[in-house]
């Protein structure tokens, strides 16, 4: 008996030939129809061969305006599901053009769907909407299931996109009705792996066991190309939730192979993090640097986009890479609210909050909490339960952060040797550095930054001077500016895929401006600070000589001088916490040389340290 692979492959040669005899007739027409079939013989992300050529030669040849808008229709859909949305735009939007122009709905149903395929990037969700209704009123009325099918398909998408429950469970039920009702294996197969992915959403595992079964006998009988793709996408999706990590290693080498063979970066992303929950992290490492080497402002803005850089940002946390989630947590950051699915919404791979906390937890940030809060809401919304509690409890076993050693000491009365093992550069005698020395030496430790302005030997301390002039800002204004936080923070938690971008951008630039009012008014644990006092200009004193460092460390060392930032803490008391996720040796005085022997080069057991981790 043929596999499914095998099956689809003899369909796509039946199409390509007759295309040929269509094309050797001399009949516009006949070339027409032949090539409106092409597109169904290809599987979605792989090289379309020369499938969008034929259709182009169509296209050229058209006799009427229907056949060339059916044709335009068909080469958008061939270009992006070659992987190369750029080149289907101008075709779609030609297309509905015409469709515009020739007003039946059969049509406009096809230039419609071409339409929403050439606009299914993260950018384009208002669009999709917009398409997605127009599409849902054009074939309401059509009697082919076909037609219906794409409008369903489509509506449950962008149900899925913005977690609309009862959208989604609407379009279920729709499926279920035209699979019933046309009696077609093929609507069959898309309600069925359809509602075996909302089953692994709902943790009933059961009956996603029932219709993935299903949709495997559906999708032989209908000879869906994209079958392979859809069953191993269940199937690892259910192994994550249960662990079974040989399932797991299985389908992570599937899609690895996949990946690299067709050349698709989301699937050989979804690989990277399958051998993360594989407990494979030197196999998720290899995929990591090969698809994010050169950073991921470079993963395309397509349809694949938000699944790519979240499963590349669920990597580099379980790795550690802090560069990446730097990146990962900007590009994501606008789509907040919404769901990452693959292509075709045949799996739910979580919300884009998730991956927005796995990024601040990484990196020790306390917008962390933000992102769990919005996380947890949005799941407990669509009751996704294995995801709510992922978020406690990640199922990828990491292994432990490398520990980092570094140098910052000073060599002689002058210049200082700072930076990591093996790239270490000098910088002159710096006051800043004195104080971050004296920091990085007792971790954990609040110091009074009147008190560190007199730990550098050789630079004047902050004169002492008790004289008083009232706080920064009164307690009333302080109040103030926290309870707008607190409404702030409610609004943004509160926002969704209908909310503009203009009014998101508004409330975070206001929230920044409110902090840093706040910031300016209160030491640590809160506590007033004061003008004109010793204290208060010590303080301004410190944090710009630290921050001047800092300035100077980052010329040299960008990732070094990141950290430092990270785990200081400047203000009226000023303190070192180091982050358990990246723990480094502070290597922070000359070694003192044994009795007789000449000088060091390098740190030996009479070297003094600042533990990275208490």
């Amino acid at each position: 008996m043929e596999s499914a692979a095998e099956q689809a492959a003899a369909a796509r040669a039946a199409l390509l030939k007759a295309y040929a005899q269509a094309r050797d007739s001399g009949d516009a027409e006949l070339m027409a129809a032949a090539a409106l079939d092409l597109p169904s013989s290809q599987r979605f992300g792989t090289h379309p061969g020369q499938v969008p050529a034929l259709i182009h030669e169509a296209y050229a040849a058209a006799a009427t305006p229907v056949s060339r808008c059916r044709l335009a229709a068909a080469l958008a859909r061939a270009w992006v599901y070659g992987g190369d949305s750029r080149r289907a735009v101008g075709f779609a939007r030609e297309a509905l053009d015409l469709a515009d122009e020739l007003g039946d709905p059969e049509v406009s149903a096809d230039a419609l769907d071409a339409a929403l395929v050439a606009h299914w990037g993260p950018d384009d969700f208002a669009e999709r909407l917009l398409l997605s209704a127009r599409l849902a009123d054009a074939a309401a009325h059509l009697t082919d299931p076909a037609r219906q099918l794409t409008a369903h398909l489509w509506r449950l998408t962008t149900a899925w996109e913005c977690l609309d429950v009862v959208s989604i469970q609407r379009q279920l039920r729709a499926l279920d009705l035209l699979a019933e009702e046309s009696g077609s294996a093929r609507n069959a197969f898309f309600a069925a792996s359809r509602r075996a992915m909302h089953a692994l959403v709902v943790d009933d595992l059961d009956a996603a066991d029932r219709l993935i079964a299903q949709s495997a006998e559906l999708g032989e009988q209908a000879t869906e190309p994209d079958l392979d793709a859809v069953l191993h996408s269940l199937a690892a999706a259910r192994a994550r939730r249960t662990g079974d990590l040989d399932i797991l290693r299985s389908e992570a080498a599937a899609f690895a192979e996949f990946g690299a063979a067709e050349g698709v970066p989301s699937v050989s992303a979804e690989a990277a993090a399958l051998w993360l929950a594989a407990d494979e992290p030197d196999r998720a490492r290899e995929l990591l640097d090969q698809l994010a080497g050169s950073g991921l402002d470079a993963v395309p803005r397509d349809v694949d986009f938000l699944l790519t850089v979240s499963s590349l940002v669920e990597v580099a946390a379980g790795l550690h890479c802090e560069d990446l989630l730097e990146e990962g947590a900007r590009l994501l950051e606008p789509f907040a609210g919404r769901a990452v699915l693959n292509t075709g919404a045949v799996i739910f791979h979580g919300v884009v909050d998730d991956y927005l906390h796995l990024c601040e937890q990484a990196l020790g940030r306390a917008g962390a909490t933000r992102w769990h809060h919005s996380a947890t809401s949005c799941y407990q919304r669509i009751g996704a339960g294995w995801w709510r509690e992922r978020l406690n409890a990640p199922t990828a076993r990491t292994p432990p952060p490398r520990e980092l050693t570094a140098r910052l000491r000073q060599e002689g009365d002058l210049d200082w040797v700072v930076g990591r093992s093996g790239a270490t550069f000098v910088l002159p005698d710096l006051k800043g550095l004195h104080y971050l020395r004296e920091l990085l030496r007792n971790p954990g430790v609040e110091m009074s930054a009147l008190k560190l302005s007199s730990s550098a030997p050789g630079h004047a301390p902050v004169v002492v001077d008790d004289t008083d002039t009232g706080e920064v800002i009164d307690r009333q204004a302080l109040a103030a500016y926290r309870e707008r936080l607190r409404e702030i923070d409610a609004e943004l938690d509160d926002a969704g895929p209908w909310t503009g971008q203009a009014d998101l951008a508004r409330l975070r630039m206001e929230r920044e401006a409110l902090l840093a009012e706040v910031r300016a008014a209160t030491g640590l644990g809160g506590r007033h600070r004061h003008f004109g006092s010793s204290h208060e200009r010590a303080r301004v004193a410190v944090r710009k000589t630290i921050a001047s460092a800092l300035d100077r460390i980052q010329q040299h060392d960008d990732a070094l001088a990141r950290l430092l930032r990270d785990t200081l803490h400047t203000g009226t008391s000023c303190r070192y916490d180091p982050d358990p996720a990246r723990p480094v040796t502070w290597l922070l005085d000359r070694p003192r040389p044994e009795p007789g022997s000449g000088p060091q080069a390098d740190a030996g057991p009479g070297d003094e340290t600042g533990r990275g981790t208490p």
